[in-house]
């Protein structure tokens, strides 16, 4: 009886052992810039660069950011403005704001969020600044919120001395 029982135990070992030892297959590595994959690489194909904010402040007022980066150097998005034909469509659009804002400031906890310096030449003409050739770079803070890639604020007019040194080497290249 004890040796049927111990061939039962083996038998059962050996067949579950196959199934367990085998390889799991693993799927590609996460993405460096997760939900932001596709939109960063597509921001900086005409040139560029990008950093990683250090921190993120919100003027829910002026529904404007500031974005700061490691070298304490700082930078203050374009204030979004409110449309809308009705006060409630306006605040419908204002709430929305406020929480994609939040999410940024959020993410950037998380190392989540990417400030892109991009080449004005990626823009379509009707989105390029009616302020001149100030400079030919432009910034764009993206946020992977909810596991969704999210073009938080714009920065108009980019300048490569707003930016860490490293990040100037990578602009005049």
């Amino acid at each position: 009886m004890w040796h049927f029982l111990m061939l039962a135990i083996a038998y059962t070992c050996v067949l579950a052992s196959p199934a367990e030892a085998a390889p799991k297959k693993k799927g590609p590595p996460p993405d460096l810039f997760k939900a932001c994959d596709l939109q960063l690489r597509s921001d900086l194909r005409e040139g560029g660069t990008w950093l990683i904010p250090r921190d993120i402040r919100l003027d829910e007022g002026r529904l404007m950011l500031t974005v700061t980066f490691s070298s304490e150097k700082s930078i203050r998005s374009v204030p979004k403005v409110l449309y809308g034909n009705s006060d409630e469509e306006k605040r419908r659009q204002l709430r929305g704001y406020l929480e994609e804002m939040k999410g940024a400031v959020d993410a950037a906890t998380k190392e989540s969020a990417w400030f892109v310096v991009a080449s004005k030449r990626t823009l379509p003409p009707d989105f390029r600044s009616a302020e001149g050739d100030a400079s030919p770079w432009y910034g764009i803070l993206l946020a992977d919120i909810g596991g969704k890639c999210r073009s938080v604020a714009i920065f108009r007019n980019v300048q490569p001395d707003q930016l860490p040194t490293d990040s100037q080497r990578e602009l005049s290249e």
